[in-house]
């Protein structure tokens, strides 16, 4: 038997997402912008879509920008926004984010003259609104910070950074929520802008949306047509978009549903390590545990993977290359020996106490 603990990264399909994704695809291939019936009635779904999504988030003032995954959605409003600045060339973010928000303010620092601030995490793990107060300048445009890290859990108060953005004149604030949303609750109503995606919450991959308040200018990264605001061009992805809404309702659903369960879940994985394990962040959402043990976990990794148990040592985004984990290193954490264990609620308790059985197995060969 499998043993899938590697939430983090990706979730399965939902068989409700999947069953509506399948009848659309029988039923519906007309082009979205087509003028004839077939192609409105895609439209006018799309667009009841688009609604549903700021309904469900309690963002309905905004708007929503269907994309590929949040990778394009962070892409979009970083450097969407920072590369229509002419004066402002100063931006904050976290030493721990994503890959695709990192790597988009190196590419504004490398390429286009743009000075990051780059903050590291207190010894909570968390980036607060006091240290990006400190950060901000006359010249700064935007603020980018991550709600839950994807490596250790921490939450960051994305509702008081925007908070302090917000008095702050002529500064943006941009979060990406993609390992926030259906985990925890959720206060965006000052953000400027937020991004995440449809695969971290058991929907499709390739899916994803950028939220922003409506008077925000973006320079299109996809230049095209009059498609989502004319900020993103080329033939919409309508019955993807269409059912990222009943993703997005799902997983706020069994965020709610599921909140008890996944605690005791938590709680007996943590009771049930052995000995020789370290829990080196375990204050943040309760379906994420990082650990080290005396094995190097590419060991750890290998051998647990045997056992028909995946789990990961880091964000499977540099997984296949070898480069110095952010989030970890930024923690004082060993990243040769530590691993990360995220579930949710299609996993099961005999699940969590099988994968403690076998690293205890493990440790005691190895170790």
């Amino acid at each position: 038997m499998k043993i899938y603990l590697d939430a983090v990264s990706t979730t399965a399909l939902d068989p409700e997402v999947k069953e509506t994704y399948v009848r659309l695809l029988d039923e519906y291939y007309c082009n979205s912008d087509a003028l004839y019936d077939d192609g409105v009635a895609i439209y006018d779904m799309q667009e009841k879509a688009r609604t549903h999504i700021l309904e469900a988030l309690d963002l309905k003032d905004k708007d929503l920008i269907f994309t590929s995954g949040a990778s394009e959605a962070n892409s979009l409003a970083i450097k969407g926004f920072c590369l229509k600045q002419k004066e402002k060339k100063h931006v904050i973010t976290s030493y721990y984010e994503h890959s695709s928000v990192y790597n988009a303010f190196r590419q504004l620092e490398d390429r286009f003259g743009f000075d990051v601030t780059y903050l590291k995490p207190d010894e909570d793990g968390q980036i607060t609104a006091d240290a990006v107060k400190n950060a901000l300048r006359n010249d700064t445009c935007l603020v980018s910070i991550m709600a839950v890290n994807n490596e250790i859990g921490a939450i960051n108060d994305v509702a008081q950074i925007a908070k302090a953005v917000k008095k702050h004149p002529g500064t943006l604030f941009h979060t990406d929520i993609t390992q926030a949303i259906g985990k925890i609750p959720l206060d965006l109503k000052d953000a400027d802008m937020a991004s995440f995606s449809a695969h971290k919450i058991h929907g499709l991959k390739g899916s994803g949306a950028l939220i922003k308040k409506s008077h925000i200018e973006l320079l299109p990264l996809i230049s095209g047509g009059q498609q989502e605001y004319s900020m993103r061009g080329g033939t919409s992805n309508a019955l993807v978009n269409i059912v990222l809404a009943k993703t997005v309702r799902l997983a706020l659903e069994h965020q709610k549903r599921d909140q008890e369960q996944l605690k005791k879940m938590h709680d007996h994985l943590i009771e049930g390590f052995p000995e020789q394990v370290h829990i080196n962040y375990d204050k943040g959402v309760v379906t994420l545990v990082n650990i080290s043990t005396p094995i190097p976990s590419e060991v750890l990794l290998n051998a647990l993977n045997k056992e028909g148990i995946m789990v990961s040592s880091k964000s499977t985004c540099g997984s296949r290359k070898n480069e110095l984990n952010r989030s970890l290193s930024s923690m004082n954490i060993d990243e040769d020996h530590a691993i990360r264990i995220s579930f949710d609620s299609t996993n099961t308790i005999e699940e969590l106490g099988r994968f403690n059985q076998c690293l205890k197995e493990i440790l005691n060969q190895y170790a």
